[in-house]
């Protein structure tokens, strides 16, 4: 066999190899999106009247339109609308990060919201229409989206946001996404149904302990590392520079 077949042979089974992943990620996003419609679409109708009550307590709290619209980052980079009861006073800047809300007076009823994420729960119509998943990461605002590193700001679009995700269940969600990007490229690598059930699992967890995160990437279960989206997938997302934070072991993401 000359070395011209053999190169010839190899660059076939190549790409025979990155169709066939490219297959199963198809399949696989077209289970996540099932699963993703059905879940979402109990969750509203159990919970319609929880976000009317709740927008009724912010609209009498602040003295303002309930529901606070902005534009954040989606998908393949596209910008989409994304809703959420409003928690904070009207005159509040609209694209504030964290840190610039620090010293923003909140009434009590809407802090509670915030820190429960109760607040969060119009975005399972965003879900039910495709614009966002139950798990992923979490949609960032343009200007810090922007100010992300570009293999992280890739990494982090390749699929859908989530409502929940791997960072905001994090031992570090108290700061900003960009300050621990270990844990969206985590969730991109090793993404799988049975992944997002746990995260779930861990955010209804957050949620009883009063909105404070615990996951480590150092404690993940081993089953974690085990699993990974297909090599078509994963191949594009570089982990190079994502050690943001010293404090966060990266072996899980890395094997």
């Amino acid at each position: 066999m000359t070395v011209g077949v053999i190169e010839s042979w190899a660059d076939d089974m190549d790409l025979r190899g990155m169709l066939e992943a490219e297959r199963a990620e198809a399949r696989a996003d077209r289970v996540k999106r099932v699963v993703d419609v059905v879940v979402a679409s109990a969750l509203l109708l159990a919970v319609l009247p929880v976000i009317a009550i709740l927008a009724l307590v912010s609209a009498a709290s602040l003295r303002a339109w309930p529901f606070f619209v902005q534009d954040r980052i989606g998908r393949n980079g596209r910008t989409f609308r994304f809703v959420k009861i409003r928690t904070l006073p009207p005159a509040t800047a609209a694209y504030a990060d964290k840190y610039a809300l620090a010293d923003v007076r909140v009434p009590t009823a809407t802090r509670l919201m915030r820190a429960l994420h109760l607040d969060e729960l119009p975005q399972l119509v965003l879900v039910v229409a495709g614009t966002m998943s139950l798990v992923g990461p979490r949609p960032e605002m343009p200007g810090l989206h922007d100010a992300l590193p570009g293999h992280v700001a890739r990494a982090r679009t390749l699929v859908r946001p989530g409502v929940t995700g791997l960072w905001q269940v994090g031992a570090h969600c108290d700061g900003l996404i960009g300050e621990s990007p270990e844990y969206d490229a985590c969730y991109v690598r090793h993404r799988s149904l049975r992944f997002d059930l746990w995260i779930l699992l861990q955010t209804a967890r957050k949620v009883l302990q009063g909105g404070r995160g615990h996951v480590r990437l150092d404690a993940l279960p081993a089953w974690v590392e085990a699993s990974s989206a297909p090599q078509a997938f994963t191949s594009v997302i570089d982990l190079t520079g994502l050690t943001a934070t010293d404090h966060v072991e990266l072996q899980v993401i890395e094997g």
